[in-house]
């Protein structure tokens, strides 16, 4: 029986992991306004509250070994909890700091298996099955885009989508209005941060393996193609800035092997890996240059996506001046700003509605701040902000320090890039702290970023089959 509940914990996660990107969600309280104060339960949180349940079963919280560090992490949870009591909204704010507790729960839970010598926790496994989440993420978005328009696939995509419908993520290219790739995802934003994740997971698989086959070229062709028409400018050049980064770092690693056979085999990985990178980038942005040079050539501040993140950002620091100790309360910001005099006064500033009230304004101004540091101090007071970001910058940086130049079948390598690449993109962005599918990237990330016990062997490693 604890073997059979094993294979079920086992099996329970890995479908989680494959199912990150979709919106399957079972029971909707009504919110007053928009997305952001509504009330979800989706597929994830059950599988995920299986699997920790199942964990504890399993005697899985063996490897758990809590460090001086984590006190930052409890005690911005501990500030968390203590903005529900400021908020007006107390259902959302306790909704919220659950979907907060949920994040930090899956990354405890992922970090504990990291601990545990001979674990059958596989973290090539995790990271195979998140390739081929993200190679049908990519086929989905490459076909919608040329389609331009969603598939009607229910249960597989957020909603549906036209380039002409209010709301949708589209940019002008001449005469023409251009619909942005979103897979399974409720934003093309969200659809490119994932498309990251899987990207950087084929690196380490493919660093790791004696022989490349087929599928590898053929997945990263995919997912590189397939980021670039989400046309998410920040991610796109994050992608470009770490890889570059990243493959270059891994060059000059090679430089301190004394196994001549083990740099030569390395080396011909990096380099196939290295040449793809620069070709498939290129042919994607060849194929799409004319909207390419639209969307990336042709910024303005006066572009409506840029001018409403100047606009979110200056009402979060006008939140967090007034209210720098506890903020608002988790989750409150959207329906903070239906009442907050300074956004009213902004939203008619910046959008020429004239003396318009919070009931007149259009629903879809009331948004999260597009910058995840900004959005968290105004939510929970400057000090929860510090702690979680003490927290996460002492465990990439930890990371860093962690890194031995002889390792190259370590695989903590890619993942430090990777989160370096997420903590880049909260500057730009909500999706970490606001969305599903976001929270669960960020700190199953930070988790893959873990120094593990589970090293992979240079002369064994096959890529995972599902």
């Amino acid at each position: 029986m604890p073997r059979t509940a094993e294979k079920i914990e086992k099996f329970l996660f890995y479908l989680f992991l494959f199912l990150i990107p979709f919106q399957i969600r079972f029971i909707w309280i009504p919110p007053v306004g928009g997305e952001w104060d509504s009330i979800f339960l989706y597929l994830t949180d059950i599988l995920l509250a299986a699997v920790l349940f199942l964990g504890i079963i399993n005697a899985k919280t063996r490897g758990l070994r809590f460090k001086k560090i984590d006190l930052f992490l409890f005690l911005f949870l501990a500030v968390a909890v203590i903005s529900v009591f400021v908020s007006a909204d107390k259902t959302v704010s306790i909704f919220r700091w659950v979907k907060l507790l949920e994040f930090v729960l899956l990354y405890i839970y992922i970090s504990a298996q990291f601990k545990i010598q001979n674990s059958k926790f596989k973290i090539t496994t995790v990271l195979s099955v998140i390739f081929y989440s993200g190679m049908l993420q990519a086929i989905l978005a490459i076909v919608q885009f040329y389609k331009q328009s969603s598939l009607g696939l229910k249960f597989i995509e957020a909603g549906k989508y036209l380039p002409g419908d209010p709301g949708v993520a589209t940019f002008i290219s001449g005469t023409e209005k251009v619909m942005r790739a979103y897979g399974s995802f409720p934003h093309p934003n969200v659809l490119s941060a994932f498309l990251l994740l899987a990207i950087f997971c084929l690196y380490a698989l493919w660093l790791n393996k004696t022989k490349i086959g087929p599928i590898e070229p053929i997945g990263l062709m995919l997912l590189i193609f397939a980021l670039f028409l989400t046309f998410s400018r920040g991610t796109i050049l994050v992608f470009l800035f770490i890889s570059f980064i990243f493959l270059i770092a891994r060059f000059f690693q090679l430089r301190e092997l004394y196994h001549t056979e083990e740099r030569l085999a390395m080396g011909k990985r990096m380099m196939a890996l290295a040449l793809l990178f620069v070709l498939f980038s290129t042919i994607s942005a060849l194929l799409v240059l004319p909207y390419f040079k639209t969307r990336f050539l042709k910024i303005s501040l006066q572009e409506e996506a840029i001018d409403l993140r100047f606009f979110y950002t200056k009402i979060a620091l006008s939140i967090i001046k007034e209210k720098p100790f506890l903020g608002i309360g988790i989750g409150e910001f959207a329906d903070f700003s239906r009442h907050y005099p300074a956004f009213l006064r902004a939203a008619n500033k910046f959008y020429h509605y004239g003396d318009m009230t919070g009931q007149e304004i259009p629903e879809w101004l009331y948004q999260p701040a597009h910058n995840l540091y900004l959005l968290i101090a105004s939510e929970i007071g400057i000090f929860g902000a510090l702690l979680f970001l003490l927290f996460v910058l002492i465990k990439f940086i930890k990371s860093i320090g962690r890194i031995k130049p002889q390792e190259l079948s370590d695989l903590i390598g890619p993942m430090i890039f990777l989160f370096g690449g997420f903590l880049i993109l909260g500057f730009n962005d909500h999706y970490f702290w606001t969305l599903q599918s976001g929270g669960i990237m960020f700190w199953l990330a930070l988790a893959l970023m873990e120094k593990s016990n589970i090293k992979m062997q240079n002369d064994n490693v096959k890529l995972k089959t599902l």
